[in-house]
């Protein structure tokens, strides 16, 4: 649609508006690696609405201004608007469709082919021969890659289908409803052009067509994507509070449509809100959740089988690489903690009892067991000093730790699970499995958190 506007040299406010829609979509999928945050926040902005909205704008101006020279009639600009939005509709229906088309001529043996076609090409000029020659060749590689993309479908067979996410996701039929009723609106009986703008204003039908009915999905999709997985419960009051403001300001309405600019504005305040306390809150996290894990490595790195645990077996000299992490970790670890208590005023053990961790092991978001992180606290963390190793004694339990293994939390793969359910929720049970297969159960034998609070 931007293509067909930028060919036609239309250059207006509403299209400059149409391909601000256009590149913020483009934005969001640069800096999200997350499909279910994008699609989130997508409709939560209601990015499709808008540029429909605008892009219905631009042909409506253009009838106008294409029609022949003096005929200004009442008769003709209305029917010159009506035909603009007939026009858009069906651009909207053909869009939709064109991208359910590409998805189903998709085809990723296809694809790989013509990705390996190009490395081959260019592979002097990016150094990749002797990658090529090492994997045997490129006829080989694409065998190969071929062989994978066979057992991946045999295994997900909905990997490389994405129709139901298209028909979910591009509400086109949400967007055109609105659009329909002012078509209907402009073909009553005996109406006039003036009359017909009138009445859409008071009816509430030029707001309808911003689409912001079908916006609500979109708060609500991100509310419940937060609390499947609450990284932080500023993102989950975030976004309730959003979607409250939705709900409140469409009670307000006459029509129950909410104002854009009023939904844009207050979603702004939410935002300025709750951005210093979740920044504060993973900051926080994320430096306790460091210094656990410095721990955890440097005790690992004390067991006589460490050289052939990953990372160090992938280092070319995995002995050095494990005396290194053993060496220098304490010096690290002091620093980070020197830090944590300097701009946070939080020493080692007040992790313990701080917000952040209780919200962490309650939600299930702490990777490590309640065996491992009492054994950091009370054995390793004593010892963690600078020229200094764990005592023998430690290390024998520190290796029955990871050799039993009683090092993995046996709920961390809660929120996953959650994410699933809330994934086949919107998509239809079983989706989620299907595209990106199931969630292999983690192998501990840890004891569920249980700790008191």
């Amino acid at each position: 649609m931007a293509k067909e506007i930028k060919s036609k040299n239309i250059v207006s406010e509403d299209a400059d508006k149409m391909y601000q829609a256009l590149e913020r979509m483009e934005e969001l999928a640069r800096t999200n690696d997350d499909m279910n945050a994008f699609s989130g926040q997508v409709m939560q902005e209601n990015l499709y609405g808008k540029f429909s909205d605008y892009y219905g704008k631009v042909l409506s101006a253009q009838a106008a201004a294409s029609s022949s020279a003096g005929d200004y009639s009442d008769a003709n600009l209305l029917k010159q608007n009506l035909d603009a939005l007939r026009d858009a509709i069906s651009r909207i229906r053909t869009a939709k469709e064109e991208a359910l088309e590409t998805d189903r001529n998709y085809d990723p043996k296809k694809a790989v082919r013509q990705s390996l076609d190009f490395i081959n090409r260019n592979k002097e000029k990016f150094g990749l021969e002797k990658g090529v020659e090492a994997s045997g060749g490129i006829e080989k590689m694409k065998a190969g890659t071929e062989k994978d993309i066979d057992k991946e479908i045999s295994e997900k067979p909905n990997a490389f289908d994405n129709s139901v996410e298209i028909e979910k996701l591009i509400n086109a039929e949400g967007i055109i409803k609105p659009i329909e009723n002012l078509i209907a609106l402009g073909e009553e009986q005996g109406m006039t052009y003036p009359r017909y703008l009138r009445l859409q204003m008071e009816k509430s039908l030029d707001k309808a067509m911003e689409g912001n009915v079908i916006a609500r999905d979109g708060y609500e999709y991100l509310y419940e994507f937060y609390k499947a997985l609450p990284y932080a419960p500023g993102y989950v009051e975030k976004a309730k509070k959003k979607l409250d403001l939705f709900d409140q300001l469409g009670s307000k309405s006459k029509f129950g449509i909410p104002n854009s600019d009023e939904i844009s504005y207050g979603h702004r305040r939410i935002d300025y809100e709750f951005e210093p306390s979740i920044i504060l809150w993973k900051n926080i996290t994320d430096r306790w959740e460091s210094l656990l894990d410095n721990l955890y490595w440097w005790s690992l790195a004390h067991i006589d089988i460490a050289p052939n645990i990953q990372p160090w077996c992938l280092d070319p000299d995995p002995p050095k690489s494990v005396k290194d992490t053993k060496n220098t970790s304490p010096g690290i670890f002091r620093q980070q903690e020197r830090l944590f208590i300097k701009y946070h005023d939080l020493g080692f053990m007040d992790i313990f009892k701080h917000p952040t961790f209780v919200y962490q092991v309650k939600n299930d978001l702490i990777g490590h067991s309640q065996e491992m992180v009492e054994f950091l606290i009370e054995k390793v963390y004593p010892n963690c000093q600078p020229f200094k190793f764990l005592p023998q004694d430690i290390i024998s339990e520190r290796k029955a730790l990871y050799v039993e293994k009683r090092e993995v939390n046996p709920d961390a793969l809660k929120p996953s699970l959650r994410m699933v359910a809330n994934y086949d929720r919107v998509f239809g049970e079983g989706r989620f499995v299907s595209k990106f297969g199931p969630y292999k159960p983690l192998d501990t034998k840890a004891k569920p958190w249980d700790w008191s609070f």
